[in-house]
């Protein structure tokens, strides 16, 4: 019986998309790769050892030169000189109200969930830094504001969208009113 030759990197690439692709069916992967059942076995065990061992933190993750690996200090720099920042781009009122919407029916925290399921526009990230806006926006509803907010519009009783202090009912879709912004 000829030795098998070792696992390159590119096997070992494969055989963890092949174990995603057939739910760890090893007769399946074994087959997908062209190897021999008892070498995907063998190797499936290994794996299986190695993960106890760095979960247990007994041994260290290796890094691959060809991995898209980012160092904690490259990591850190910042893509903008100085002070200069991006912008991100203000919430629609639709956006608002999907928001709203995925808030209603997955509740507050479930972040990931309304942006998949409800704001597919914005990341799970954006919908958690536009929440802890219009958060803090309804706790200091009680002071007086110097302009209104996206943030002010929130489900009413009847679930219609209302902005308190207002008598306009808007529909998804209308324009901001002209005071939201000012110069």
């Amino acid at each position: 019986m000829a030795a098998n030759p070792p696992w390159t990197r590119d096997d070992d690439k494969r055989f963890e998309s092949a174990l995603l692709d057939f739910n760890g069916n090893l007769v399946m992967i074994a087959q997908h790769l062209q190897k021999p059942l008892v070498v995907v076995q063998g190797y499936y065990d290994a794996l299986i050892h190695d993960i106890e061992l760095i979960e247990s933190g007994k041994y260290a993750l290796p890094k691959y030169p060809e991995d898209d690996y980012v160092s904690d200090t490259e990591a850190g720099k910042s893509k903008y000189k100085d002070n200069e920042r991006k912008r991100g781009i203000p919430w629609s009122q639709e956006e608002h109200g999907l928001f709203l919407d995925g808030l209603k029916k997955f509740g507050k925290g479930d972040w990931k969930s309304i942006a998949r399921h409800c704001v597919k526009s914005r990341t799970a990230t954006q919908v958690a830094s536009h929440a802890q806006k219009f958060f803090l926006r309804q706790k200091s509803e009680a002071k007086t504001r110097k302009r209104s907010s996206i943030h002010d519009i929130t489900m009413g009783d009847d679930d219609n969208v209302t902005v308190p202090g207002s008598n306009l009912q808007p529909q998804f879709g209308d324009q901001i009113p002209p005071d939201y912004y000012h110069s």
